[in-house]
């Protein structure tokens, strides 16, 4: 069972080096150092999909500036936990 301290995924057990709090608050941070180095442009927030979809949602949703969003999808491990070393392009950018 998952709790604060641990995180089970399958047979994996992991443990958080931050809280989510932690986490959330300095998303916070970095939005609000963004939206103030960049309140006179329109940046172009690329992710490599699928690991970066949560974060620059939560990111996305603390900034107060307009903003251009894009994301690659990369695979190297294809259906193996472990790398195969070789990274194919499974999506292109649209911007």
């Amino acid at each position: 069972m998952n709790s604060p301290d641990r995180v089970i995924i399958g047979n994996d057990e992991f443990v958080p080096l931050f809280s989510e709090e932690q986490i959330q608050q300095r998303i916070q941070e970095l939005a609000k150092q963004i939206s103030s180095e960049y309140k006179s442009a329109i940046p172009v927030f690329i992710g490599v999909l699928n690991g970066s979809f949560l974060f620059m949602s939560d990111l996305i949703r603390y900034l107060t500036i307009d903003c251009e969003v894009d994301f690659f999808k990369l695979s190297s491990y294809g259906d193996a936990k472990i790398s195969s070393g070789n990274v194919k392009l499974l999506k292109v950018l649209n911007c």
